[in-house]
């Protein structure tokens, strides 16, 4: 029988945790770290220990979430919480056994309220894509970061920091070449985090972008209505070049270098809801349907149409609108479409949209209908 060798970054291994400290002031996603994230771990989850004032990356905090791993945060006397929800733990096998079933009595520990936050858009979209040599993964990245804060990614990678210099045709090959396995890499600009997510199958490819993006001040408006109506404006054009299933776009306060503290933020707002063309099809859905407190936005094609739905803006909540579109829709029904999908199950939505971009005019748009303020 092989003697197993523990992972030098590994510092305990319980009955249910595998135990990584750091005293990292901003913790990354570095190889090592991907490494642990991604052995077999025998039913034990991956808790990272970090002191209260650390950070994470947006390329590990997504990792960790994707992983079924936790962060936990140690207090000045040794005592554990969760460093997202504040939740305390007894002991790191508390951390990883609270993944799946969660204390409903337990008392969130309050930490500190965050402060010098920046204001913040998050899109979390997924889009299809016909396997073929035009594909190119990366570009609602681009789009939704040029709208937002007139941004594009300078760097990407599977760890950080970051090695590659953003280019969307070696992304794409970088994605093609590890099929079948899905690839999730790290995407960083000036103004803009994110992850994309690629899984490559023979029936297409399914890519799913959250980005997260610096809202600036332009001075002419207020600076979230602008954003949220320019980031409408790339969702729009995005469902008119491509095939998106579903996005939701968050205003939120969050550190000025997109990273994670263990700290209160203020509640996020709901801006807007995509319900893309194959969800749409799929659900049977007309606008009127949609119960909407806004006008509803029908884009991409006659005859593929999506729905845009406005939710909050910068002087009101989203969550209400929210909950009423969800509810109308029926939580059940919409969950069938947003969990990812088998790609085989979408080929017909892929074929359809092969067929639609010429019955609809050369590109691809509705006749008679505007796509608003698109980048």
């Amino acid at each position: 029988m092989a003697t197993q060798i523990r992972h030098p970054l590994i510092d305990g291994v319980t009955a249910r945790a595998v135990r990584v400290d750091s005293r990292a002031r901003v913790a990354r996603l570095s190889p090592p770290v991907l490494e642990v994230l991604g052995r077999p771990a025998g039913g034990r989850r991956v808790v990272l220990v970090t002191p209260e004032a650390s950070r994470l990356t947006v390329g590990l905090r997504a990792a960790l979430v994707s992983t079924g791993g936790v962060w936990a945060v140690t207090a000045e006397g040794g005592a554990l919480r969760d460093g997202l929800t504040g939740v305390p733990y007894a002991d790191v096998d508390a951390a990883a056994v609270a993944v799946e079933r969660p204390d409903e009595t337990a008392v969130p520990v309050a930490p500190d309220a965050a402060d010098d936050t920046a204001v913040q858009v998050t899109v979390d979209l997924t889009v299809l894509h016909r396997t073929s040599h035009d594909t190119s993964l990366g570009g609602a990245v681009e789009v939704l970061a040029a709208a937002v804060a007139d941004d594009v990614p300078s760097h990407w990678g599977e760890t950080e920091p970051l090695q590659h210099r953003w280019d969307r045709w070696v992304l794409t090959q970088h994605a093609r070449h590890a099929a079948p396995d899905t690839v999730r890499i790290v995407v960083e600009g000036a103004r803009c985090s994110g992850t994309v997510t690629a899984r490559v199958t023979d029936a297409g490819v399914e890519e799913t972008t959250s980005l997260t993006i610096e809202v600036p001040t332009r001075g002419d408006g207020e600076p979230l209505d602008v954003a949220a109506e320019r980031v409408t404006g790339a969702l729009a054009e995005i469902a008119r070049t491509s095939l998106p299933t579903f996005a939701l776009v968050v205003a939120r306060e969050g550190e000025a270098d997109r990273t994670v503290r263990a700290v209160t933020y203020p509640p996020p707002n709901p801006l807007v809801l995509l319900i893309g063309a194959p969800s749409v099809a799929r659900l049977g859905l007309a606008p009127e349907a949609l119960d909407a407190e806004r006008p509803v936005l029908r884009v991409g094609r006659a005859r593929l149409p999506g729905y845009l739905v406005p939710l909050g803006d910068a002087r009101t909540s989203g969550w209400s609108a929210l909950h009423r579109t969800l509810d109308a829709v029926g939580p059940e029904r919409l969950a069938t479409v947003v969990a990812p999908p088998s790609l085989q199950e979408w080929d017909d939505d892929l074929d359809g949209a092969d067929g639609a971009d010429g019955a609809d005019g050369a590109d691809g748009r509705d006749s008679g209908e505007g796509t608003p303020g698109a980048p």
